[in-house]
């Protein structure tokens, strides 16, 4: 649907389709447009949106509220990093010059989307996951246009550009490795409490187009599916070692006079594992990962004696002075 929206109006109406969805500000916005594969696409995300569980959604958002603060963390520090390990996804990024130039503004964009899919009025008429949903559904299918049309993209090679398995991926980049990073900070998960946040992506998944046989229905399918497009995606590429560069550079810039100067790239690694290190060539000394084990210790100490509170609230309060600086 996204991909027929982005053939009506690219390459010569494109400000006519960034004027229709500049205006959706909430849930409740209504789409002027009387372009009929638009209005398809905004129909199939509300339509989709009225048949999720209240409970199912009610737990995600709960689990994110728990642990927003670290979620957050992790989003940059390992689910972006993740994904660039994916050596033909990582092609199709390479391309955007402004994600190289600028990654602090791709995390502030993808973090911003997270905040706004996972809050508790998410999917109220003030909320904004959908008209959030709707932008990714049309910014993938710009991403497939652009790849076709003006760059030597081979299919036979490469696979369609941000395909099914690109988008699920990603959307256990978003779920399941981040349950993942938050017992590597010391977070006691239970797994009733794994799969309700990995569920929840799951609604989000279906609503941006992901084919429900790529949506887990356990964690052990979660974890099978990962495993299986971490296997077939993940290579070392030229791409995905100057993406993760890129973001590398931005973190020694803002983690200054933090607990992590200095410390970024091996937090990184840590939180990625050897093998998707190695493939983004990350490479960290004796000396870095002797002075990193503490920090393993403090995160378990802190969880233990519950020394910080997270919330929805006090991550956003976060992200929206990084955003103002």
């Amino acid at each position: 649907m996204a991909d027929a929206v982005i053939s009506t109006y690219f390459p010569e109406r494109r400000q006519e389709l960034q004027q229709a969805i500049d205006g959706l500000t909430s849930n409740s916005a209504e789409l002027i447009t009387s372009e009929e594969t638009l209005l398809v696409l905004y129909n199939d995300v509300h339509d989709k949106s009225e048949q999720l569980s209240p409970e199912l959604l009610k737990a995600g958002q709960q689990f994110f509220n728990q642990h927003a603060s670290d979620i957050m963390l992790l989003l940059g520090m390992l689910s972006l990093p993740y994904c660039y390990a994916a050596a033909n996804g990582a092609e199709v990024l390479i391309h955007s010059k402004r994600i190289l130039e600028e990654p602090e503004k791709r995390l502030l964009e993808t973090a911003e989307f997270v905040f706004n899919v996972c809050s508790r009025n998410a999917f109220k008429p003030k909320g904004k996951a959908l008209t959030d949903i709707l932008k990714v559904r049309l910014m993938h299918a710009a991403a497939r246009w652009y790849a076709k049309n003006t760059i030597d993209w081979n299919s036979e090679t490469l696979g369609e550009p941000v395909n099914q398995e690109d988008m699920a991926g990603t959307n256990l980049a978003f779920s399941l490795v981040v349950i993942r990073g938050l017992k590597k900070l010391g977070k006691g998960i239970s797994s009733d409490e794994a799969f309700s946040y990995i569920n929840y992506w799951n609604q989000i998944g279906w609503l941006l187009g992901v084919n429900e046989q790529l949506l887990p229905a356990s964690n052990k399918q979660a974890y099978v599916l990962e495993r299986n497009i971490r296997e077939r995606q993940f290579k070392p590429s030229e791409s995905g070692r100057r993406l993760t560069q890129s973001l590398l550079r931005y973190f020694e810039v803002a983690t200054k006079e933090s607990p992590l100067q200095g410390q970024s790239t091996t937090m990184v690694s840590y939180l990625l594992g050897e093998r998707v290190s190695d493939m983004l060539g990350l490479k960290s000394s004796v000396d870095d990962t002797m002075l990193f084990q503490p920090y393993k210790y403090f995160f378990k100490f802190q969880n233990a004696l519950s020394l910080r509170n997270d919330s929805y609230a006090a991550a956003l309060k976060q992200f929206k002075a990084v955003q103002n600086k």
